[in-house]
C-alpha cells in the first residue's frame, strides 16, 4: 500500500488557540515511537490563531488505523475530551493520496555497494590533507535519508572547527585509535568501539591520541543543516 497523508484542521473557540496547539503537541509527543508514522506536524495560521492545521504522513493505512486504535485507550479518550472541549467546530479533515516531493520518502527495494576508499578525501580535497581524511560517501550510496562520513585523524591532530546541527542527530562511532572529543563545553575521553549519540544543537570537535583516531559518523541527512563552529577549542583546553 502506498502512503496515507491527511491536513486536519482545527478551530477553537475564540482566544484559545494557543491552548489547542499545546493539547496537539502532546500529541505529538505521544506519537514519537509510533510505528510508521513519518510526519506530524501542528501548524498554527499565520493570518488566524484560533486555526490549527495537522500535517499527517504515515507510511500506510494500517499504520493510520493502528495510531487511531491509540486513542481507544482511557487516556487517549482523556485527550481527546480536553481537546474537543476547546473547540468552535468539529475538525475538518482532508484524505490526501502523497506522490513525491522534497521529505517524502516512498521507499522501494534494492541496495547500493560502495567501499569508502573509493570515495574522495574532502579534507584532501579542501587542504587539510595534514590533518586527516575526511570521506562522504552518502551521494555514492545514493542515500536520501541517512548521513555517513568515515573520518581519520592523524596522531595528536585536533580537528581545527567544530560543527552542530539545526535538525540532525548524529552517532559517532569510533573504530580504532583513541582521543577526546569536546561536546558543548564538556571534554571526553573515547576510544574503539565507542559510541556517541549527540544532539542536534550540541557542537562536536574530535582530537586524536597518539596513534590517531579513526570514526564513523552517521545520522539523517538534511542538506544544508551544519552550523560551523569556529575556534571551537579554546586555548585552556589542553
Amino acid at each position: 500500500m502506498s502512503g496515507v497523508g491527511r491536513y486536519v484542521k482545527f478551530t477553537a473557540q475564540p482566544g484559545r488557540g494557543d491552548e489547542l496547539a499545546r493539547l496537539l503537541l502532546q500529541v505529538v509527543d505521544a506519537l514519537r515511537e509510533t510505528p510508521g508514522c513519518e510526519l506530524y506536524v501542528i501548524n498554527q495560521s499565520a493570518a488566524d490563531s484560533d486555526e490549527i492545521w495537522v500535517t499527517e504522513l504515515w507510511l500506510d493505512q494500517n499504520a493510520l488505523d493502528g495510531s487511531l486504535e491509540q486513542l481507544r485507550s482511557e487516556e487517549g479518550q482523556a485527550r481527546i475530551a480536553e481537546i474537543t472541549a476547546l473547540l468552535a467546530r468539529p475538525p475538518e479533515t482532508t484524505e490526501l493520496l502523497p506522490l513525491g516531493g522534497v521529505g517524502y520518502l516512498p521507499g522501494g527495494n534494492g541496495y547500493t555497494h560502495v567501499n569508502l576508499q573509493d570515495v574522495e578525501d574532502m579534507a584532501a580535497r579542501f587542504g587539510y590533507g595534514q590533518q586527516g581524511e575526511a570521506r562522504f560517501p552518502t551521494r555514492r550510496l545514493n542515500a536520501l535519508r541517512t548521513g555517513l562520513s568515515h573520518q581519520r585523524l592523524r596522531p595528536g591532530v585536533r580537528q581545527s572547527f567544530g560543527h552542530r546541527h539545526q535538525h540532525a542527530e548524529e552517532v559517532f562511532v569510533v573504530l580504532g585509535g583513541s582521543g577526546r572529543v569536546k561536546i558543548d563545553h564538556e571534554v571526553a575521553e573515547v576510544r574503539a568501539l565507542d559510541a556517541i549519540r549527540i544532539a542536534p544543537g550540541s557542537a562536536r570537535a574530535f582530537e586524536a591520541g597518539p596513534n590517531g583516531i579513526e570514526f564513523l559518523v552517521f545520522g539523517p541527512h538534511h542538506t544544508g543543516d551544519a552550523v560551523i563552529e569556529t575556534d571551537f577549542w579554546p586555548a585552556e583546553v589542553r
